[in-house]
C-alpha cells in the first residue's frame, strides 16, 4: 500500500534526520502541519515573509551549525 504524506510521519522524519529548525512561510494549506510542529520541543519554527528569505535564512542557520529544513509551497521555488 502506498504511504500518504501526512504531518506526523513528516515530522518524525525531521526528528530522525536531526532537523533543528523549520524555515516556514505561513499559509493556509500547511497550517495543520504548523500546529503539530509547534508542539515538538526539538523544532524551532522560523517564519519568513517571502520565499526568497527562506533560503538565506536556512543558509544562516546552517552556517551557525544547525540543521534547517525549508517548508514552502512548490510555486514558491521560483522566487526562492
Amino acid at each position: 500500500m502506498e504511504q500518504v504524506l501526512t504531518p506526523p510521519p513528516i515530522i518524525e522524519q525531521f526528528k530522525q534526520n536531526g532537523v533543528t529548525h523549520v524555515i516556514w512561510l505561513p499559509d493556509s494549506e500547511t497550517n495543520f502541519m504548523y500546529e503539530l510542529m509547534t508542539r515538538e520541543e526539538g523544532l524551532k519554527i522560523v517564519p519568513v515573509c517571502r520565499e526568497g528569505e527562506s533560503m538565506a535564512t536556512a543558509a544562516g542557520v546552517w552556517v551557525g551549525g544547525q540543521n534547517p529544513v525549508v517548508l514552502i509551497q512548490n510555486t514558491g521555488m521560483f522566487e526562492a
